[in-house]
């Protein structure tokens, strides 16, 4: 190999063996790229749907300068109904070339999920690289940054997998503490920047980390003004870029009353004996794997070896004296997100502090799962180790360096994950009963019949389909589903299920909501076509499409004196 090739080509090798090892932590995920998405610790693929669908809205709002993004096409006629849920505007805008070529959906979500998990790997090299590791170590740390328990854990759950984005922030500042300057600073900022374009929710939870670690890096600058104003000016401006899209939903939130109550937020924080069991998909069953059916909380350990090497790393550099104030802020954080993991369940005496903290902190009221602040401390673990087999590494030349290849391997393979579930599915959303759908004149506002039977978030894995087939036929949806739901919808849900088909609803979707348009699964409309076909309902429906093997579209159109409504 000439000696420019290799120059070319060696800065490629990290993300590489990063892709490699992110092909061996989804296996079997690839052969399966185009036609499946996996579902990590998920029971049921309504959530990778969902967001895969949000990949699509992005992509569709991107060449428009994402004019429309919050009036997502679901919940009609309600607005800003895009900030129900993580808008996934990073990975959505990078990906977006890929729907305007025609790719196949599936394809488009896992390509989401192998960058995030490269990305997450790179990111853990740059903090191991940051605190002192080789970068034959660095990236060693980088294989565990991968298959961390906690990614395994939420595969299923896009928006909660990047990491990198508050690993590369403390990584910059840890750079700029060392020798200040103007670009560790603007790469802290914008590394924090893509975290909160990538995953609001682990923005809000790493959001007290990189602060400290900011404060860390300033009392390595000794406080001085130069340092303060060089760290401070970007990060205002990042500030002023990203406030409109915090505002926006923010105040949407505020408009709807979206908050989480104490009890959703309590059953979602973990538990002490959380950190003691695995992930559900976990290869090894000591100690023992999650019950992923008694709660969600569960399967927080970080694997032996990572956890040994981890603590150990962090010993020996402070033993060392090699950069303690960054060992010991980075201990802090790994120890904070220990402890907003447990989020409503810490107590000290009668205080609760996550409680204060959502009382205080803006946006933290609406976040769910505080359990998922322990990526923090598993990420910060891989970094340390990278520090405890660059010390092994050392000893006694080659022998040393193959106990600590070998080490930092094992470290990540312990972590791996069982082959995953796939659920299979379709290249293209595109069928005959939407693309007639998408092709009718005018303005089409549809209903999707019949609606969920229950609340569980694996009853309204229809509505993801159907969300699907929307990526086709482009038609505003009066059902959806969000990580909100509109005040009220549960119940009207309730009364779609138990009355429908009845002239009220009828007329309450015509003339309340805008619906013109029903699409019926065929075999629950065969299944009420007496009420359907009965005289008090004769004359709201005119024809449509029946050609469909699994559904039937009729038009809406009730006679206005049959719902009291005034003629014109």
């Amino acid at each position: 190999m000439t000696q420019p090739l290799h120059r070319l080509l060696r800065p490629l090798l990290p993300f590489v063996l990063c892709l490699l090892a992110a092909v061996v932590a989804t296996w079997p995920l690839l052969p399966s790229l185009a036609r499946a998405v996996p579902l990590g610790t998920e029971h049921e693929a309504t959530v990778p749907l969902f967001n895969l669908w949000s990949l699509w809205w992005d992509a569709d709002r991107a060449p428009h300068g994402f004019h429309g993004l919050w009036r997502a096409p679901i919940f009609h006629p309600l607005e800003g109904t895009f900030t129900f849920s993580e808008p996934l505007l990073l990975q959505g805008a990078a990906l977006a070339p890929l729907w305007w070529l025609g790719a196949p959906p599936a394809a488009i979500y896992n390509l989401a999920i192998l960058l995030t998990l490269v990305c997450n790997g790179l990111a853990t090299r740059s903090l191991a690289r940051a605190l002192g590791a080789p970068p034959g170590v660095a990236l060693l740390a980088a294989f565990a940054g991968v298959t961390l328990p906690y990614t395994a854990k939420v595969l299923g759950v896009l928006p909660v997998l990047p990491l990198f984005g508050t690993l590369w922030a403390l990584a910059a500042l840890a750079r700029f503490g060392e020798k200040g300057g103007w670009r560790p600073a603007a790469l802290a900022v914008l590394g924090f920047a893509a975290q909160f374009l990538a995953g609001q929710q682990m923005a809000l939870l790493s959001l007290p980390v990189v602060l400290l670690a900011g404060v860390v890096a300033l009392a390595e600058q000794r406080f001085r003004l130069r340092s303060i104003a060089t760290l401070a000016a970007p990060a205002l401006l990042a500030a002023l870029v990203l406030a409109p899209i915090a505002r926006t939903a923010a105040s949407f939130h505020e408009k709807y009353g979206f908050q989480r109550s104490e009890e959703v937020v309590a059953a979602l924080s973990a538990r002490v004996q959380d950190f003691t069991t695995r992930p559900a998909s976990s290869r090894f069953a000591f100690p023992p794997r999650e019950d992923a059916y008694a709660g969600d909380t569960g399967g927080l350990f970080p694997g032996f070896l990572l956890l040994g090497l981890g603590l150990a790393g962090a010993g020996l550099a402070w033993h060392r004296g090699e950069r303690r104030i960054w060992i010991a802020g980075l201990l802090v954080c790994l120890g904070a997100g220990g402890l907003l993991a447990l989020g409503l369940n810490l107590r000290i005496g009668d205080w609760q502090p996550f409680a204060t903290l959502r009382e205080v902190v803006p946006g933290l009221r609406t976040l769910r799962s505080p359990f998922r602040a322990v990526a923090i401390s598993q990420a910060v673990l891989a970094a340390f180790a990278a520090l405890a087999l660059t010390h092994l590494s050392a000893w006694r030349g080659r022998t040393g360096q193959v106990c600590a290849l070998v080490l930092g391997v094992l470290a990540a393979a312990e972590n791996l994950a069982s082959p995953g579930v796939l659920a299979s599915t379709p290249t293209s959303p595109r069928t005959p009963w939407t693309t007639w759908l998408r092709d009718q004149p005018g303005d089409l506002v549809v209903a999707h019949v019949p609606f969920p039977q229950g609340l569980h978030v694996s009853d309204y894995e229809i509505e993801t389909w159907r969300m699907f087939a929307q990526i086709d036929h482009r038609r505003p949806l009066l059902n959806g589903y969000s990580g909100y739901f509109p005040s009220g919808y549960g119940t009207f849900q309730v009364d779609m299920d138990q009355n429908f088909p009845s002239g009220r609803l009828l007329c309450m979707m015509a003339f309340g909501f805008g619906v013109n348009t029903l699409v019926l699964d065929r075999p629950y409309l065969e299944a009420r076509r007496p009420l359907f076909e009965s005289d008090s309902l004769r004359g709201f429906f005119g024809p449509g499409y029946s050609s469909d093997p699994q559904v039937v579209i009729v038009r809406l159109n009730p006679p206005p004196e049959a719902c009291g409504v005034p003629p014109g």
